[in-house]
């Protein structure tokens, strides 16, 4: 049965995906990737000092733990340190009115230091990379699911790459609008797939510790516990050492 659609995507959607599908593993990780990437640059060399940046990062209390790990790994000594010059500075001047201004409530100290607190160092802004994964998310969706919804050449280069992790297919699903539905079929299809393949391999891990099979050679099963991780958000470019063996955790 033929699919009706609006028509082909424009050529900058095909390309994007095209690029993003390069590379195995979930596009949209790809994608949230490269944004970082080109943000962190204009980041830590242009913007850091603006001052309406440097209000969000201010009022965001720094940033959310993820991206905290980001700029210590990645963040120039200069940079980081004025940085958080300025939220410090920020959050003592704060901290100090609220605390004058319980010193002159005897009664009740104990709730007006818990309300102070809370207002001075809770965040009112949201932290600026995951504003990053948030705009790249919403832009991206989009050209993936047309993309996959009238594009044969890039469907079958989704089904090869093993498609999107659970928690971007999630997105995706929350976002595929009524036109998208046959891009929004394969992305969960996909997603199916991989798994029970990655339930399969996880079956015969165990199987293989069994005794009876031991003699067995090892296979993609020895190594399943890597891509369950990444099927579910783990980033692939981080580095993941070998766990202990069995014996190492025993003693045996």
């Amino acid at each position: 049965m033929k699919t009706a659609h609006r028509g082909v995507p424009p050529r900058y959607v095909i390309a994007e995906v095209r690029h993003l599908l390069v590379k195995s593993g979930c596009p949209l990780c790809h994608a949230e990737a490269e944004a970082l990437e080109r943000f962190l640059f204009w980041f830590f060399h242009e913007s850091y000092g603006e001052p309406e940046v440097v209000l969000q990062y201010v009022q965001s209390r720094g940033f959310c733990a993820e991206h905290l790990k980001l700029v210590a790994e990645r963040g120039p000594q200069w940079q980081v340190s004025a940085m958080f010059s300025w939220i410090i500075e920020d959050l003592l001047a704060a901290l100090r009115t609220s605390l004058a201004a319980v010193a002159e409530k005897r009664p009740s100290r104990i709730r007006a230091w818990r309300k102070g607190a809370t207002r001075v160092l809770q965040p009112t802004a949201g932290c600026l990379f995951c504003d990053v994964i948030e705009r790249t998310q919403e832009s991206f969706i989009p050209m993936l699911l047309e993309a996959l919804e009238y594009d044969e050449t890039l469907r079958a280069r989704f089904v090869e790459v093993g498609g999107c992790c659970v928690p971007h297919a999630l997105r995706v699903a929350r976002s595929a609008r009524w036109e998208q539905q046959r891009g929004l079929l394969l992305v969960l299809q996909v997603l199916q797939a991989e798994l029970e393949a990655t339930k399969h391999d996880l079956d015969e891990f165990f199987r293989k510790a069994d005794y009876r099979y031991a003699h067995e050679p090892r296979g993609t099963e020895q190594h399943v516990w890597r891509r369950a991780l990444v099927q579910f958000g783990y980033r692939s470019d981080r580095i993941i050492t070998e766990p202990e063996s069995d014996a190492g955790r025993t003693g045996g």
